[in-house]
């Protein structure tokens, strides 16, 4: 396993001690010289990760979290911690690179012994993939490949994603706008708002929120269940075979459709209206 070198600026008030362990990819461990009679530490840090990355993890437990693509040559991480004193210094986080994935977190925020937030601002070259954990924390990527959220109630925006985009919001609110690669989506209640999609398949379901999603090329296979919100869609070309299920909410269809057709539209809302247009 290659051990990778991370370069790092720090930006806080106070002196900053910093250990690093080349053990398994690197792993920095941050103290800050804060007074004790002092109630609560926010130092933020910026680093570069040495070497070739091509997948970024990152897990924060509650904050918020954006991974975005920028015309760079190396990943730069910005991480803004806050805990309370006193207590042992900084808590402890992971930075971890190995064969070219690099993974971001803060497992000692939720492992009751440290009271603290860390949030994640990452720049990442283009080309590189995203999975994001935030419990609870609000999402935001851009321009990355494939991308892979679970946000479990924080809201997620989504723009110009390259790839595959798998995401689980909890409750939370889902914008995207720029998709070129498969969409699936399951908010549990939140609103899905979709915008410059050129996906061939979708797949949403809501539980109650409501779906609307414009696409800019024909798709061949778009699957929306919400549950009683209502659903909006837009679709160029056609004939679509397609299948409508409003429980009485009612549907307008301004479409050429065809039973037999190739690309394939099904939507089901459980009493809310639906909407697909040209």
């Amino acid at each position: 396993m290659r051990t990778v070198i991370v370069r790092t600026l720090w930006g806080l008030v106070g002196v900053v001690t910093i250990v690093a362990a080349g053990i398994a990819g690197t792993r920095l461990i941050v103290s800050a010289g804060v007074s004790w009679h002092d109630t609560h530490a926010e130092p933020t840090r910026t680093f570069t990760v040495a070497g070739p990355v091509t997948s970024v993890t990152v897990r924060s437990y509650g904050d918020d979290v954006s991974v975005t693509t920028a015309d760079v040559r190396q990943v730069r991480v910005t991480e803004r911690l806050e805990w309370d004193l006193p207590e042992s210094g900084a808590p402890p986080l992971e930075q971890t690179v190995s064969h070219g994935h690099l993974s971001l977190g803060d497992p000692a925020c939720d492992d009751g012994d440290h009271n603290c937030d860390v949030s994640y601002a990452v720049i990442v070259p283009p080309g590189v993939s995203a999975a994001v954990d935030s419990y609870g924390g609000n999402v935001t990527v851009s321009g990355t490949a494939g991308t892979d959220v679970d946000s479990d109630g924080g809201s997620v925006t989504a723009t110009r994603i390259a790839g595959p985009l798998t995401v689980a919001t909890g409750g939370g609110d889902l914008r995207v706008t720029g998709l070129t690669g498969p969409l699936s989506a399951d908010t549990d209640g939140g609103s899905v708002t979709a915008r410059g999609v050129t996906t061939t398949t979708a797949a949403i379901t809501t539980a109650g929120g409501d779906a609307t999603v414009v696409f800019v090329a024909s798709p061949d296979s778009v699957t929306v269940s919400t549950d009683g919100g209502g659903a909006a869609l837009s679709v160029p070309g056609g004939p679509y075979a397609l299948t409508a299920n409003d429980d009485q909410g009612g549907t307008w269809a301004g479409i050429p459709t065809n039973a037999s057709a190739r690309r394939v539209i099904s939507v089901s809302t459980g009493g809310g209206p639906i909407q697909i247009r040209p």
